[in-house]
């Protein structure tokens, strides 16, 4: 009975829409700054010169051609993923487009899964999410609402869903790797960050070699990352501590992101934590900075309510 009502406040209003739109722009930013990054190296990755061997992906399987017709005609293939990216960032198809993303993106990580990252698959499940969740509410060419009050009800419900999904998997994410940190003796004993900053992979500042001898440093930045990612799928859920356990999440991946030069998986971390929260804080808070902003600027910017007009109403 409990799940019932709670499934029905789900159809009442999409709680989530402004930042599903601006995840949204961050995928596709993304995206597009990993092929250029990759370009020089297209041929190698995806290619038929790749060095990886052919592997069946989705949508050759899907398709049923051979499993080397897309590394031999790869440059067609990207050029549709990058078209596809663009559509997705204007909200051009909406979940059509969503679909087709999540396909080549799928696929593509299969063509050449050895330079992946645990940043990759995680963004893999939450697009595969957001192709049921309306993110076009904003930032989009033409945002719209279903006439139909069933189908405009579904859309919430879908929406709502998918954000619970996305923070549900992003907290197991959490859970797991505690509990493998805690049963390995150099996380237990405190000394893992020794380890970690004494590898050449991971030296980003000069100051790592300095801070892997500094005992202290060590012990306090093992067990930090312990305690947060053992009390993060548990206090993220109560208001009274989950700007606390985000901002620790956040000084988190910043400090790896810093110190150890792995970059993309800890953005996609980071930008995944808007997800916890709802339309109403995120519009109290902007309000706020604008605020202060218009206080001492010159040319007045608009306020959360400013840049959300109307939405259209689709025939159902």
């Amino acid at each position: 009975m409990a799940l019932f009502k709670y499934l029905i406040s789900l159809e009442e209003k999409n709680r989530y829409s402004f930042y599903l739109a601006v995840f949204r722009i961050f995928v596709c930013f993304h995206l597009i700054k990993t092929i250029l990054f990759q370009w020089a190296y297209l041929d190698i990755l995806y290619g038929a010169n790749s060095f990886v061997s052919p592997v069946p992906t989705f949508i050759t399987e899907l398709l049923g051609i051979p499993t080397h017709f897309l590394r031999e005609h790869y440059q067609w293939f990207i050029t549709a993923y990058l078209l596809i990216i663009v559509l997705y960032l204007f909200g051009i198809g909406k979940n059509l487009t969503a679909l087709l993303l999540f396909l080549c993106y799928e696929t593509l990580q299969r063509m050449c899964n050895l330079v992946l990252n645990g940043g990759d698959n995680l963004m893999k499940f939450i697009m595969l999410y957001m192709v049921f969740a309306d993110s076009y509410q904003y930032f989009s060419i033409k945002a719209g609402q279903f006439r139909n009050q069933t189908l405009r009800r579904l859309s919430n419900l879908g929406s709502n869903l998918c954000v619970r999904a996305i923070t549900l998997h992003f907290c197991m994410i959490y859970f797991w790797s505690a509990w493998h940190k805690i049963h390995a003796d150099v996380w237990f004993n405190g000394v893992a960050t020794y380890y970690t900053f004494s590898i050449g992979r991971f030296k980003g500042t000069p100051w790592n070699d300095f801070l892997a001898r500094n005992g202290v440093f060590v012990t306090i930045s093992t067990y930090f990352t312990l305690i947060v990612e053992v009390y993060f799928p548990v206090l993220v859920w109560f208001k009274k501590t989950r700007l606390t356990v985000v901002l620790c999440g956040i000084a988190l991946h910043l400090g790896i992101y810093v110190f150890m030069m792995i970059y993309g998986f800890e953005i996609i971390f980071i930008m995944t934590y808007g997800f916890f929260f709802k339309d109403e804080e995120w519009q109290a808070f902007l309000n706020k900075v604008i605020s202060r902003i218009n206080r001492k600027a010159r040319w007045k910017l608009p306020t959360f309510a400013d840049i959300n007009p109307e939405p259209q109403v689709y025939a159902s």
